[in-house]
């Protein structure tokens, strides 16, 4: 009994283990009219994306660097993200960006400055 309640706990930490490096390798896809920025300060429902000021709509969403929601009103962070803009103008999705989507982010970037 106790050699089976032995395996038992092996089997557990090892699917833990393959759990979590499966969570580790999660690849974020996004939307192809996504653009790159930096949120650099907000009071919502205003965000200023890189030198300008933006408003969010209604229904705006707001992911961090996990994929979790985070509440507009409840926002405390800047940095680098994806950010899409609806077809008023308004900001409808924000995406914070990991250091490996930015720097990914920014060989796009520098890609499509160059293709011009």
């Amino acid at each position: 009994m106790k050699r089976r309640r032995m395996l038992q706990c092996i089997l557990v930490v090892m699917l833990a283990g393959v759990t979590g490096y499966g969570y580790a390798q999660f690849i974020r896809n996004f939307p192809l009219e996504s653009k790159f920025g930096k949120l650099k300060s907000h009071a919502y429902p205003q965000f200023k994306i890189d030198k300008e000021m933006m408003v969010m709509g209604a229904g705006g969403q707001i992911r961090d660097v996990n994929n979790l929601l985070i509440m507009p009103a409840m926002l405390n962070q800047t940095g680098y993200i994806r950010y899409q803009i609806d077809s008023m103008g308004l900001v409808y999705r924000i995406w914070f960006l990991t250091p490996e989507e930015i720097k990914s982010a920014k060989e796009e970037e520098k890609t499509r400055k160059q293709s011009k």
